[in-house]
């Protein structure tokens, strides 16, 4: 825990980095996604005009015209669907979504014609990194991904990667780690946990002995937009997290707790643990730190306390 000097210095810190959107021009694919959406609202709120792509990212002519209409120095691609399931059908769609929407945003990110060199922001994901072991930094080589989202997310990546040469946009990478928060969609872990104990409803589970990092998501907008203002990050890969890693039973538990539920709706180990199941999920969040200057700002019990208050105001129970 850091003592009253360094809390006063982080929320210096992302005063001083929000000042810097004033007057920007961002363009948002996602925008009406869980992260997304709070995205554009911390944004506006720091004075950028943020613009959503309201179309198909498959429809090449549709990214470029929005994109070069809309004339941003700022450009962060969002917008993918998140579907981790082990399941080759999904392959096609992710190739089509993920990896050719990516290319048409980065090309049209290209033709450009601004002052100043455009900052494209490719969101990636913590899935992109495998079954390798824990935590995971930039520099680490994924293992074969487990699913056609964590593949169409690599190979995007390295699409990028490849294209950040030259004198064009600026382009760079962040993944993310597992983020929560109000309104995110019940079938995670955090906002099923919160809904069955605002319903006080039984809760089947594994054993729950995997670690996972959280992220509040505010705390993960905050990095993505340091990220799309950070011009050293050009060409790179970047962390998005640092959140606090925990056991998932004892995270299920502390959610039951803070909604004044009884923990014993929790039923660890009614559910087999899948098969290739990672043991710890976790960042290296150093260079998220040292290039970014990103810190998660909001405690975990704090950031649960938010996301409770917003679903019982959804829901209107009690324990």
């Amino acid at each position: 825990m850091c003592g009253a000097d360094g809390y006063i210095a982080t929320v210096t810190d992302h005063v001083s980095a929000f000042l810097r959107l004033n007057g920007r021009r961002l363009w948002l694919s996602g925008a009406r996604g869980f992260i997304g959406s709070r995205l554009a609202e911390m944004a506006r709120a720091a004075g950028a005009r943020v613009h959503g792509f309201p179309g198909d990212l498959r429809d090449e002519s549709a990214v470029r015209a929005d994109v070069l209409g809309f004339r941003p120095d700022l450009l962060i691609h969002l917008a993918a669907p998140v579907n981790v399931a082990r399941d080759p059908a999904l392959s096609e769609l992710m190739e089509e979504v993920i990896v050719r929407g990516s290319r048409h945003v980065r090309a049209a990110a290209r033709a450009l014609r601004t002052t100043g060199r455009p900052h494209v922001v490719q969101v990636g994901t913590c899935e992109e990194y495998g079954t390798i072991e824990a935590p995971f930094a930039e520099s680490d080589s994924p293992s074969a991904p487990v699913s056609p989202y964590a593949a169409a997310k690599l190979a995007a990546t390295r699409e990028a990667l490849l294209e950040s040469d030259g004198d064009g946009p600026r382009f760079v990478v962040a993944r993310p780690f597992l983020t929560y928060g109000p309104g995110q969609r019940p079938r995670q872990l955090i906002p099923a946990v919160i809904e069955a104990a605002l319903r006080c409803r039984p809760f089947p589970m594994t054993e729950g002995l995997q670690t996972r990092e959280v992220n509040f998501v505010d705390d993960t907008v905050r990095g993505l937009l340091r990220a799309s203002m950070t011009p050293e990050a050009h060409g790179r890969i970047v962390n998005i997290g640092g959140g606090e890693e925990l056991r998932v039973v004892d995270l299920a538990r502390r959610i039951m707790t803070l909604a004044g539920a009884d923990p014993g709706l929790l039923q660890p180990g009614a559910i087999p643990t899948r098969t290739g199941e990672v043991t710890r999920f976790c960042s290296n969040a150093n260079l998220c730190r040292s290039l970014l200057g990103h810190t998660p700002s909001t405690s975990l019990d704090e950031g649960l306390r938010r996301t409770i208050e917003h679903a019982r105001a959804r829901i209107g129970g009690t324990p």
